[in-house]
C-alpha cells in the first residue's frame, strides 16, 4: 500500500496541524479538489451553511455562490464576461477588499428604459452584482421575519401575481360582506430618487447591531448607503435624445446629496422594502387595516368605510412626510370597489379581473411590428431565432393572462393575428437552419406534437 505524501504545511487531507478539525481544499483552476495531491497549499476549514467564520470574514465559497447567483438567467455582458474570464482571481480580488475594509462600489452603467416610461436604469459593475449577491441574503435573514405578510415586492414567494390575488380576495371579503365597499390607492412621489439615505442606514444599522452582524455586512452596507450612488462615476450608455425622455426631476444625478438609490440595483430593491417598513408597520399595527398591501411603493387599503380611509389618507400622508421624508403622488384615488382596481398590469373589480388596456396596446404594438416583418399573405417568413422570440412574447403576453378573464380577448387577438398560432408553435430546429429564413404557411396542421424542422 502506498504511504499518502503532503508537501509541508499540511499534514494530511483532513487533518490541521495540532488541531482534530475538518479542512477541504479548492483549486480554482480545474475542476480538482487537490489537484492529485500535489497542490494542498490552499487548504481553508470547512464552515456550517449560515455560519460566520474567522470573526465574519468573508469566504470564498461564499463570494462564489454569489458569483454563481449573479450570473443565474442573466444574458452575459461585456463587463461580466470580462470578471468571468479570470473569475477566480476576481473572487479573491473581492474577499481581500471586503475583509480589509476597502471594498468601495464601482462606476455603474446607465441606460434608459422605455417602457411603461422612460426611466433610468444603472446596472451595478459585474463585481459589484457579486458582493449584492453575497449582502441581500444576510440582510433578508435579518430582515424577513420582521416584514408584514402583505409586502410583496422582491421576496421569495411574493411577486406581483401573489399581490394581485391577494388584492382579488379582499375586494371580494369587503363587497360580499356589505355589497359595497371602497379602495385607497396611494402611490410614493419619485420614491427610489427621494430615499434619504442617512434615515435608512439608521435604520439599518440598529438592525445589524441587534443580529450581532459581522464587520464585514456592516462595511459593505456603509459603503452602499455614505455616498451618494454616482459618487464613483457613470457609464452612459444611451444617446442624449433618450436621457431626454427621461423627465429632470427623475435623474439621479439631480437628487440631494442626501437622496436616491439606483433603479437596477438587488440592493436597492432590498432597501426599498426595508424603508417602507416603517410604513407597513404603522398601517398595520397603529392604523389597524387590515386588508392592506404594498408592491414597492404602489399600496392599496380596502374598507367599507369611506370615511375612514379619509381619515387613514391623512395620518399616512402626515407619518410619511415626518418619519420618512416623503410624500404621496398627486393621483390619489378614493374610489368604489365597483369601479376597478388598476394595479399591476390588471384591474381588479368585484366580479372579474381584466387585463389593464396599456399591457394589451403594448402586446398588440409588438405583434403588429413582428406581422409587418415577418407575415406575408399566407405565410410566415422568419429565422430560428425570431420565431423563439416571438413565442417568449406570447408566453409572457398568456403568462399575465392567466391571473385574469380573457376568453374575449384571446378570441379577439386570434382574430386580428391568425398567423400567432403557428408562429407560436413548438418545434425543434437543426443547428444549421440558425440564421436562414424559414418558410412557415399560416394554416397550421392541427396536430400539436412537436415538428421537426
Amino acid at each position: 500500500m502506498t504511504n499518502p505524501r503532503y508537501q509541508q504545511g499540511c499534514t494530511g487531507p483532513l487533518q490541521e496541524p495540532g488541531k482534530n478539525a475538518a479542512r477541504w481544499v479548492v483549486n480554482f483552476n480545474n475542476g480538482n479538489v487537490n489537484d492529485n495531491n500535489r497542490n494542498n497549499n490552499a487548504c481553508v476549514r470547512a464552515v456550517r451553511a449560515g455560519e460566520y467564520h474567522g470573526g465574519g470574514e468573508v469566504t470564498l465559497q461564499a463570494l462564489h455562490t454569489a458569483w454563481l447567483a449573479a450570473r443565474k438567467g442573466k444574458q452575459p455582458s461585456r463587463n461580466q464576461l470580462t470578471f468571468d474570464a479570470r473569475w477566480a482571481d476576481n473572487l479573491i480580488q473581492l474577499q481581500e477588499l471586503i475583509n480589509t475594509d476597502r471594498w468601495q462600489p464601482r462606476p455603474s452603467a446607465c441606460f434608459v428604459a422605455e417602457r411603461p416610461k422612460a426611466r433610468e436604469i444603472h446596472a451595478p459593475d459585474f463585481a459589484d452584482r457579486v458582493v449584492h449577491h453575497w449582502l441581500v441574503p444576510q440582510l433578508e435573514a435579518i430582515w424577513e421575519p420582521k416584514f408584514i405578510h402583505d409586502s410583496y415586492a422582491n421576496r421569495r414567494g411574493k411577486g406581483s401575481h401573489a399581490a394581485v390575488e391577494r388584492l382579488k380576495k379582499f375586494v371580494r371579503q369587503v363587497h360580499g360582506g356589505q355589497n359595497g365597499g371602497w379602495y385607497l390607492q396611494l402611490d410614493i412621489h419619485n420614491f427610489f430618487n427621494s430615499i434619504h439615505r442617512p434615515t435608512l442606514w439608521r435604520t439599518v444599522k440598529r438592525s445589524l447591531e441587534k443580529a450581532a452582524a459581522p464587520d464585514t455586512v456592516f462595511q459593505v452596507t456603509h459603503a452602499l448607503l455614505r455616498r451618494h450612488p454616482l459618487h464613483p462615476g457613470v457609464h452612459h450608455h444611451s444617446t442624449q435624445a433618450e436621457r431626454n425622455l427621461v423627465p429632470k426631476h427623475k435623474r439621479l444625478e439631480n437628487t440631494g446629496a442626501a437622496c436616491g438609490l439606483p433603479i437596477g440595483n438587488l440592493s436597492s430593491q432590498f432597501f426599498a422594502n426595508v424603508y417602507l417598513d416603517k410604513l407597513d408597520q404603522f398601517v398595520k399595527h397603529t392604523l389597524k387595516a387590515r386588508r392592506y398591501l404594498r408592491y414597492v411603493d404602489d399600496f392599496v387599503i380596502v374598507h367599507h368605510d369611506r370615511q375612514q380611509l379619509e381619515t387613514w389618507l391623512n395620518e399616512i400622508q402626515s407619518f410619511i412626510a415626518l418619519e420618512l421624508r416623503l410624500s404621496l403622488k398627486p393621483d390619489i384615488r378614493l374610489k368604489p370597489l365597483t369601479d376597478g382596481i388598476d394595479f399591476l398590469g390588471y384591474v381588479v373589480r368585484p366580479t372579474h379581473t381584466l387585463v389593464r388596456k396599456r399591457v394589451v396596446a403594448h402586446a398588440k404594438q409588438t405583434l403588429a411590428q413582428w406581422q409587418h416583418r415577418h407575415v406575408n399573405d399566407s405565410q410566415i417568413t422568419a429565422t430560428p431565432a425570431e420565431l423563439r422570440n416571438i413565442q417568449a412574447v406570447a408566453a409572457s403576453f398568456n403568462g399575465h393572462c392567466h391571473h385574469a378573464n380573457t376568453h374575449r380577448l384571446h378570441a379577439a387577438m386570434n382574430q386580428q393575428f391568425p398567423w400567432l398560432n403557428a408562429a407560436t408553435r413548438r418545434r425543434k430546429f437543426h443547428h444549421q437552419l440558425e440564421g436562414r429564413a424559414i418558410a412557415i404557411p399560416v394554416i397550421a396542421p392541427m396536430d400539436s406534437k412537436r415538428e421537426p424542422a
